[in-house]
């Protein structure tokens, strides 16, 4: 797709990293079943762990020649966008014809086809490649769906029901392979049909189809609840470690439902990111006031649906309604994921859009000509178009990504930490790159990431500092947040205050899972003996040992992390003591006991690596990317017992 060729050279962002650049399983070598099998099962994100998107994400890598080239990921995704816009062309047109034959089906499809395909929205569903999740579960989810409508067409057949019943199944089951909202299909489908679908008059006919809605649709709703309520803990524990609540995720989503369908409707550039994480926080109902408005308008449009669905009135809104909260419910609704992201709205968009081509033809048609009505059609496409276009060359590289973001929202956390590291990237140490992180640690109390990066960037101004322009009598800081001075003294004064402030954060209430990624690269920083980094041993352990303060942190991983540090500082017996707690937290994960294996080979110590490894593999529970650490384990044993 022409609109989106400008950013395909763009860089790698945030979520890429975990996922696919520091993702071992990632590294597919050979087409074999067991490097397959290791690609398969070698991504950890959700309760599914998302095992098709890990081997595409795999796949890729192997053919663009066993490298992490940006272009090949993200030309992948935009031909996962291309399938998934024709599939939206499919559905839209079936659903034309069968809810108002009148209508012109084929141009219809076609406008919303495009429309869709076309809207900046979607970009960072496109272009953020670890976001192939989201799209590649949309394509499942709407293969599935119009495998479902062709049989719901014939359901007078038996053969009407099974696929019904395939559709069904495969794009669920599909689809939520490579992402969790792909369980939302059934009742994406049962919107469908109590809005759009026509009513069957035979009586078998009908009772074949309710069966079918009750196993899959009232069954698992009724087990999703069940469990929910016999295990709340479920969805509250993860609030221990969020900086809002239950309660104010819920106001709060309200609002941001309405953010969406606004930017949906009228999408502005400067409004659009990859991170908004500068979105307000409702504390209250009236905290802004916009959220009892927005819970009262959310109640308001379902009331809307549910009424006129009754009534067989206005079928597409019903329709547009359902489909948009019920492709929300997941990821904007009770579970205690961050805030607000661009590419939830991937799916959803669907019903919105067209709905809004519905009532553009509505009242329109009769009123002005068709080539003036498909004038308007292609005014509004070229439109969109040009500003995804737009987007996209400003995703072409990290400077103009980066630069943008900030500008457009110069109160998120995450754009001032993006800026920052363009910076220091261009330029090296500088006092820019400093203040950007420095904004970002203010911006959000309970960031660490931040600080570890103004920590960083200390020690590399410090060790290109010349002492020579030190003044004697400088006045030192007081606060982790004073101004920067460029004076050798002043700044290893305020390295030891944002010391402080790791240690204080990290023991109180953090992000566990940026700040253990954060003190991870911070670890192997040290490990690799980067300049910046040599003397900060004591400064990672202590902000490990602050970590585990906490009730809710993986503290397996963290004592990981403790004996990785205390091997490298020659202390070995802290290193395996360290390790056998968090093997001792965790007996299950494979990882820990490869990392104590090559620690033993390291040691030259083969047979108590081997004996680890057997271990491990005693417990039964290797996936097929742990049994390919423990042969390439195996097999530099064999090379270092050779040499």
């Amino acid at each position: 797709m022409i609109i989106y060729l400008p950013g395909r050279h763009g860089p790698f962002v945030a979520d890429d990293y975990p996922n696919i650049i520091d993702n071992n399983g990632v590294l597919l070598e050979h087409l074999n079943f067991h490097e397959l099998a290791s690609a398969w099962s070698g991504n950890t994100s959700g309760p599914l762990k998302r095992p098709l998107a890990s081997l595409s994400f795999a796949l890729n890598y192997y053919f663009a020649d066993q490298h992490f080239n940006p272009t090949a990921f993200k030309l992948t995704n935009i031909g996962i966008h291309i399938i998934n816009s024709f599939l939206v062309f499919f559905l839209s047109r079936l659903l034309f014809a069968v809810a108002t034959p009148r209508y012109p089906a084929q141009q219809l499809a076609f406008v919303s086809a495009l429309i869709w395909a076309l809207h900046p929205l979607q970009l960072t569903s496109v272009l953020y490649v670890v976001q192939r999740m989201s799209s590649m579960s949309c394509l499942f989810m709407l293969g599935g769906f119009l495998m479902f409508l062709k049989g719901r067409l014939q359901c007078n057949k038996l053969g009407g029901i099974a696929l019904m019943v395939a559709g069904c199944l495969l794009g669920t089951a599909l689809g939520a392979l490579t992402k969790e909202n792909a369980l939302l299909l059934p009742l994406l489908i049962f919107v469908c049909e109590i809005t759009l679908l026509p009513t069957i008059s035979q009586g078998a006919v009908r009772n074949r189809v309710y069966a079918y809605y009750a196993v899959t649709v009232a069954v698992p709703v009724l087990l999703g609840v069940g469990f929910l309520l016999g295990h709340p803990e479920y969805v509250l524990g993860g609030y221990l470690t969020r900086d809002f609540t239950l309660a104010e995720r819920l106001m709060t989503e309200a609002r941001v439902l309405f953010y969406y369908l606004g930017l949906l409707l009228y999408p502005d550039n400067t409004q659009l990111s990859l991170a908004h994480d500068d979105f307000t926080l409702s504390k209250g109902l009236l905290q802004p006031i916009s959220t009892l408005l927005s819970i009262a308008g959310v109640f308001a449009l379902i009331a809307v649906a549910i009424i006129n669905t009754w009534r067989k009135k206005t079928p597409f809104l019903n329709f547009a309604i359902l489909w948009f909260f019920v492709g929300q419910s997941m990821e904007s609704s009770i579970f205690p994921l961050e805030l607000i992201y661009e590419h939830r709205n991937y799916l959803p968009n669907i019903g919105v859009v067209i709905l809004v081509v519905v009532l553009l033809y509505e009242s329109l048609a009769t009123r002005i000509s068709n080539s003036l009505l498909n004038t308007l059609y292609v005014c509004i496409v070229i439109s969109l178009g040009l500003a995804t276009h737009t987007r996209a060359a400003i995703w072409s590289n990290l400077d103009s990504f980066s630069y943008f973001e900030v500008r457009n929202h110069p109160t998120s956390v995450r754009a001032n930490s993006a800026y920052a590291n363009s910076l220091e990237l261009k330029q090296g140490p500088n006092a820019e790159t400093y203040q950007h992180y420095l904004i970002a640690s203010q911006l959000n109390t309970f960031e660490v990431s931040t600080l570890i990066e103004m920590f960083n960037e200390l020690n590399r101004l410090i060790y290109f500092h010349d002492a020579s322009q030190d003044k004697k009598d400088i006045a030192l800081p007081s606060r982790y947040d004073d101004p920067l001075v460029l004076d050798g003294q002043y700044m290893q004064t305020l390295k030891n205050l944002v010391h402080r402030e790791i240690v204080r954060r990290a023991s109180d209430k953090s992000h566990p899972l940026r700040t253990m990624d954060s003190i991870r690269t911070a670890a192997t920083c040290l490990i690799n003996g980067d300049y910046e980094c040599k003397t900060i041993a004591a400064n990672v352990l202590e902000w490990i040992d602050a970590t585990l303060m906490q009730q809710n942190f993986d503290k397996p991983v963290m004592y990981l992390i403790k004996a990785k540090v205390y091997f490298n500082q020659g202390q070995t017996d802290q290193a395996f003591a360290a390790l056998d707690k968090a093997l001792e937290l965790s007996p299950d994960r494979m990882y820990f006991y490869a990392e104590k294996a090559y620690l033993f080979i390291t040691l030259d110590e083969f047979d108590k690596a081997e004996q680890v490894i057997r271990q491990a593999e005693s417990r039964g529970v290797a996936t097929g990317f742990d049994a390919k650490e423990f042969k390439k384990l195996r097999d530099v044993m064999v090379i270092k017992r050779k040499g």
